[in-house]
């Protein structure tokens, strides 16, 4: 194959096992939207639902379906709640919505009456983020709403953090007494959900306090990022070379010309491209490696190809394996590594990468 996405599950479940035991004894939510961050949602659940995971967290009904159409019995929580059409799906598959609009909360509990069933959901209250969530200042009418749902059962309530992986903290402490509040409010009114939960993956390993009885890690199960180098990398984008040559100097290099070889180089072009998910904004700026060597990439990315610099390296042939993210003989290029050159964050990176539709899942048990 030209080139490919290696997913290891072995390091994913170490992540997961490292994260439950440094919260113990909260409970981890694994995050697995958007595909799983790009890794494949299916096999990703599996792999943490076999490693302990008793809860998921997706972001639409769609995704939660193909959890359950894959055998993934435990709850799961739809982070962006439900919209006309789905509350009868998502009450008789068990899933939980979070609520965070009056309009939701009451067609919670119709849906509950229609059916004659309780309906676990999780009301979100707005911290300071921003986006979803009852704002903050409205607490008596969630407190007025909730109290009046015979059939809606209160199982969590959360928030959000804005920028828990800041050097400042401030915001995220305010952010944190807040919703710390709001709980006692709920508590005062005999409210008591089973969980309680504000922390996402910087707020895991950076802000204890706000752990509660539930995290909900993301980024920090896929891979080390600067608020966790400890941890395992879970995907690998790989390629081949597939031609190298010798060009003199004064060689343009790629489409437009932005590369023009300064003395006599060896030109690696290598079988990957921004249709494969590597980013374009890496033209003349990215690190691959060869033969556990960093060679820069010169000229830009193109569709389906890109060409590296390959002078310094002792022997390169057509067919040596390029690691464009992941580890090779010892050195490795992170996530955040090829976000920091691309200018944009891990999170994009995992999900372009994702795209790919060749994926190999690995694990010592398995190799597919």
């Amino acid at each position: 194959m030209h080139n490919w996405v290696e997913i290891n599950l072995d390091n994913l479940r170490h992540n997961f096992e490292f994260i439950r035991k440094m919260v113990h004894p909260s409970a981890v939510m694994p995050v697995v939207k958007s595909d799983a961050y790009g890794h494949g949602m299916v096999e990703t659940a599996k792999a943490l639902r076999d490693a302990g995971a008793e809860m998921f967290a997706v972001s639409k009904l769609g995704e939660a379906v193909r959890l359950r159409e894959a055998g993934i019995k435990v709850p799961i929580l739809l982070l962006s709640g439900v919209i006309d059409g789905e509350y009868e799906e998502a009450l008789n598959r068990g899933i939980r919505p979070v609520v965070f609009t009056s309009e939701h909360l009451k067609k919670c509990q119709e849906t509950a009456e229609r059916y004659r069933k309780n309906f676990p959901i999780h009301i979100k209250l707005d911290t300071g983020m921003g986006r979803l969530g009852f704002r903050i200042d409205r607490i008596n009418t969630v407190l007025s709403m909730v109290s009046t749902c015979k059939n809606v059962v209160i199982e969590g309530i959360m928030t959000h953090f804005a920028d828990a992986d800041s050097d400042d903290l401030s915001y995220t402490r305010l952010q944190c007494d807040l919703f710390r509040r709001a709980v006692q409010r709920f508590q005062e009114m005999n409210i008591r959900p089973r969980w309680v939960h504000a922390s996402n993956s910087a707020a895991t390993f950076l802000f204890p306090e706000a752990r509660f009885n539930l995290v909900r890690p993301g980024l920090a199960l896929y891979g080390p990022t600067f608020f966790a180098p400890q941890l395992l990398p879970v995907m690998s984008l790989k390629a081949r070379v597939i031609q190298v040559k010798d060009v003199p100097p004064g060689s343009p290099i790629g489409y437009g010309r932005t590369f023009t070889t300064p003395e006599r180089m060896k030109i690696a072009t290598v079988s990957v491209g921004y249709s494969d998910g590597y980013p374009r904004a890496l033209s003349n700026k990215g690190i691959v490696l060869i033969r556990g060597q960093r060679c820069p990439l010169v000229g830009r990315v193109s569709m389906n190809l890109i060409t590296v610099n390959v002078s310094h390296l002792k022997e390169v042939r057509e067919g040596d394996e390029v690691v464009l993210m992941g580890c090779q003989s010892g050195a490795s290029i992170f996530g955040d590594d090829v976000a920091d050159l691309a200018g944009t964050i891990s999170y994009e990176i995992y999900c372009r990468i994702g795209t790919n539709p060749v994926k190999r899942f690995l694990s010592e048990s398995s190799q597919s």
